[in-house]
C-alpha cells in the first residue's frame, strides 16, 4: 500500500465518521418592498385624487390618468382621458352626497421599473347633498390601481378598478 492510498483511505474514513449535523439554511431574504420614494409619490397622488374628487373637478382629475388609461366601471371600461373626464363630469352632475373627507389606505404596492400595482381601501365621509343637518356617514370601497411613470417622472393611473 502506498502513502497516497493511505492518505485517501484516511480522508474517506474521516468523512464517513465525521460530524453529521446539517448546516442550517440561510435565512430567507426580507420581502421586497416598494421604494419609499415611490410609495410617497403614489400616496401623494392618491391624496390629490381624493381632493379633486371631493371638489368635483373632473378636468383636473382626468389629468391624473395616462392618455391611454382604462377606468373599469360597472357599465364597462372607459378608455382615454376624454372618456374618463366625461364620466366624472356626469358623475359629479348627478352626485347625491357631499363629500366631507376621504382617506386612502394603500395596503400593497408592488413596483417594477416604471410600473406599479397598488391595492387598498378608500373611505369617504359623506352626507346627503344640501342637508347640513343629516349625520355624516362613511362609505368604503376597495380599489386596484396600475400606475405607470410618465416620461416627465410623474406617476399616472394606467388602469383603475374600484369595487364597493
Amino acid at each position: 500500500m502506498t502513502l497516497r492510498h493511505l492518505w485517501l483511505g484516511t480522508a474517506l474514513l474521516s468523512l464517513a465518521c465525521g460530524d453529521r449535523t446539517e448546516t442550517p439554511a440561510p435565512p430567507a431574504p426580507p420581502p421586497i418592498q416598494a421604494p419609499t420614494s415611490v410609495m410617497g409619490e403614489i400616496v401623494g397622488r392618491n391624496v390629490m385624487w381624493g381632493d379633486l374628487f371631493a371638489r368635483g373637478d373632473a378636468v383636473a382629475l382626468a389629468q391624473l390618468y395616462a392618455a391611454n388609461a382604462v377606468l373599469m366601471t360597472p357599465q364597462g371600461d372607459l378608455v382615454g382621458t376624454d372618456a374618463i373626464r366625461d364620466h366624472f363630469i356626469l358623475l359629479f352632475a348627478t352626485r347625491t352626497d357631499t363629500i366631507l373627507g376621504s382617506n386612502t389606505a394603500t395596503e400593497a404596492l408592488d413596483v417594477a421599473g416604471n410600473s406599479a400595482y397598488e391595492t387598498g381601501t378608500l373611505a369617504r365621509t359623506v352626507r346627503p347633498l344640501g342637508d347640513t343637518t343629516a349625520p355624516p356617514r362613511e362609505t368604503r370601497l376597495r380599489y386596484s390601481t396600475w400606475w405607470e411613470r410618465a416620461p416627465d417622472g410623474q406617476w399616472l393611473i394606467r388602469r383603475s378598478l374600484r369595487a364597493p
